[in-house]
């Protein structure tokens, strides 16, 4: 019970890795607020919380409008008192994002940068606000590896979450006199987000280039999640937390390794 008696908001909880650090959350003693856009799948989240004995409210909301977001930290405040965690982990697509740079226009730069990057000011801010005036608090940023060696066809979404990682440690430095944490979880990838659409071939290509050999889960952010969330973390701050099977810090994926690679199948013939 890590974070018993501590109230957590966690944005984009309705499914994937927010529902899976809200479950966690929960099962540490947490009061959860579910936060989407969708009233089904917002309550359903709550509701399987409710059913597990965890304490958890429901509030649909758009992060990216500033108003909607005041609603959001209202309804906390007026169902729990307080606001102790909150979890930026919402992420608002855009139409025509996924495209090489040279098909990318304005219009959409413009709505998907103002849209993620709005959304992480106002909740941050909001939040800040509270965490500051009682000298105590934690957010955690949800960012991807990404930040730090992009894909391709993602040039708004890259761009977005490594503004994220730099406005992380910015407002780390800022609110540190108050006692208030930020940091950052980079996951890899998670089979929660979008792998469902792929093909079993595509799913055994990509995960040929981890080097521990599967996709994570939502559980394996959730946990990375409470570390930075509990007070045992509180001398950490500004930090970014890559939990991605080993991904990011291999030289190459397997595929195009130039010298054998040892595995517990064949470690004997070395």
């Amino acid at each position: 019970m890590l974070l018993e008696g501590k109230v957590a908001i966690v944005t984009g909880s309705s499914k994937g890795i927010g529902r899976g650090i809200a479950h966690r959350f929960a099962q540490e003693g947490a009061k959860v607020v579910i936060n989407g856009r969708h009233a089904e799948e917002v309550h359903r989240t709550a509701d399987e919380i409710r059913t597990n004995g965890g304490t958890a409210i429901e509030v649909v909301a758009d992060v990216t409008v500033e108003n909607e977001v005041e609603r959001l930290f209202q309804e906390t405040l007026r169902a729990f008192g307080t606001v102790d965690i909150l979890v930026n982990n919402a992420q608002t697509p855009v139409p025509g994002a996924n495209k090489p740079f040279l098909k990318l226009t304005s219009e959409v730069w413009e709505s998907y940068t103002a849209k993620n990057l709005g959304a992480l000011f106002y909740c941050t801010s909001r939040a800040a606000r509270i965490m500051a005036a009682k000298r105590h608090g934690s957010i955690i940023n949800i960012s991807t590896n990404a930040a730090v060696r992009p894909h391709r066809l993602s040039i708004p979404y890259d761009s977005v979450k490594g503004a994220m990682d730099v406005f992380s440690m910015a407002v780390a430095v800022d609110l540190a006199p108050w006692n208030v944490r930020v940091n950052v979880i980079r996951p890899g990838m998670i089979a929660a987000t979008g792998t469902e659409r792929l093909s079993e071939e595509e799913k055994a290509r990509r995960i040929q280039a981890i080097p521990l050999g599967r996709y994570g889960f939502p559980e394996d952010i959730a946990w990375a999640a409470v570390f930075f969330a509990a007070d045992d973390a509180g001398y950490v701050t500004g930090q970014a937390f890559q939990v991605d099977g080993g991904l990011l810090v291999q030289g190459r994926a397997p595929c195009a390794e130039l010298v054998r690679i040892a595995t517990p199948e064949n470690i004997d013939e070395f």
